[in-house]
């Protein structure tokens, strides 16, 4: 059984590389490094792969190097990619990866699950009409890595709305989801495996001296994590549940990270789903992914982690 580990140059910054060049580290190969020392040490045979412009050039070296299992497949394109050619992967599908935050939030908000209100717009002179209540906040409609989030996203006031905007669609090159601010506690659940996944500590992260989870706050590791986090065991269970309800309606595969804010009556609402969230640990070079904070606070290492997560997607491709 044989693991090619995908990695590619500026993985987690290339949005965020659009806006600004400062503060940015780019962990790509360390990531991956860390990933392929661990599923070495879980027992499999294990190579990094660099994904190449030309997809064709991937393409033949997976097939020289007879790679049975993709890890780390990290960007809409790879993930096509090995659908296309039928290779086995692990991680989500198509279906989840190439559907929008604002799809994803329409498709957890029909199975009646808590998510804030929300508009999508293309341009600043195109905001409609809206009913949502100030502060609002605005992200990419396809980001990661907190790209392109600043304090200035948490908008109080209509006619600061444009300039937040035009930084995402014109800079960052995308649509922007703006959504009801929600005031509360912000915490990101791990989920592992398929048919009865497993629910990994919830993590809280609480801000220094920010008001929201901003770029630099995340990848400087400026947040002050908290896990587990401190919840009862009945709030916990709500928590968990609602996590897990959500993993399941939008098809999750293998491992994903649920973020939420707790409002103040308890309410877990349901922010974004990280179908590419970071696995990586606190032994190494790379960022700690928020995944890692999890697994070790559930006492795992990192070859049992992460070779975990392998076992799951060859269970599900069933290949022994």
């Amino acid at each position: 059984m044989k693991v090619g580990v995908f990695w590619r140059k500026f993985r987690n910054v290339e949005l965020q590389r659009r806006i600004s060049r400062d503060n940015i580290y780019d962990d790509a190969y360390d990531e991956a490094f860390q990933h392929m020392t661990a599923i070495k040490k879980a027992g499999f045979d294990a190579t990094l792969i660099q994904w190449k412009r030309d997809p064709k050039e991937t393409l033949k070296e997976l097939i020289r190097q007879k790679i049975d299992i993709v890890f780390n497949a990290s960007s809409l394109k790879e993930v096509a990619f090995l659908e296309c050619f039928g290779s086995p992967f692990v991680g989500s599908g198509l279906d989840l990866i190439a559907t929008s935050k604002s799809a994803r939030k329409k498709l957890v908000a029909f199975h009646k699950l808590p998510t804030p209100k929300f508009f999508v717009v293309k341009r600043s002179d195109q905001i409609p009409e809206h009913s949502l209540q100030y502060p609002l906040f605005v992200k990419p409609v396809r980001g990661r890595g907190s790209a392109g989030i600043s304090e200035e996203n948490v908008v109080q006031h209509p006619k600061d709305l444009p300039k937040v905007i035009d930084k995402i669609t014109q800079k960052i090159g995308q649509p922007a989801l703006v959504e009801e601010f929600i005031d509360g506690r912000e915490i990101t659940v791990g989920v592992i495996g398929n048919e009865n996944p497993i629910m990994l500590p919830i993590l809280e992260i609480e801000y220094n001296s920010a008001i929201t989870n901003t770029y630099e706050h995340k990848m400087l590791d400026n947040e002050i994590i908290h896990c587990p986090a401190d919840f009862s065991k009945s709030e916990e269970k709500r928590i968990k549940d609602t996590a897990r309800d959500i993993y399941k309606v939008l098809n999750a595969h293998d491992f994903a990270r649920i973020d939420m804010i707790v409002a103040p009556d308890g309410t877990p609402i349901f922010l974004e789903i990280n179908t590419f969230a970071g696995l990586t640990m606190s032994t190494g070079k790379a960022h700690c992914g928020y995944m890692g904070y999890m697994a070790e606070a559930k006492g795992m290492s990192a070859p049992k982690f992460i070779g975990s997560i392998v076992r799951y997607a060859l269970g599900r491709y069933q290949i022994k």
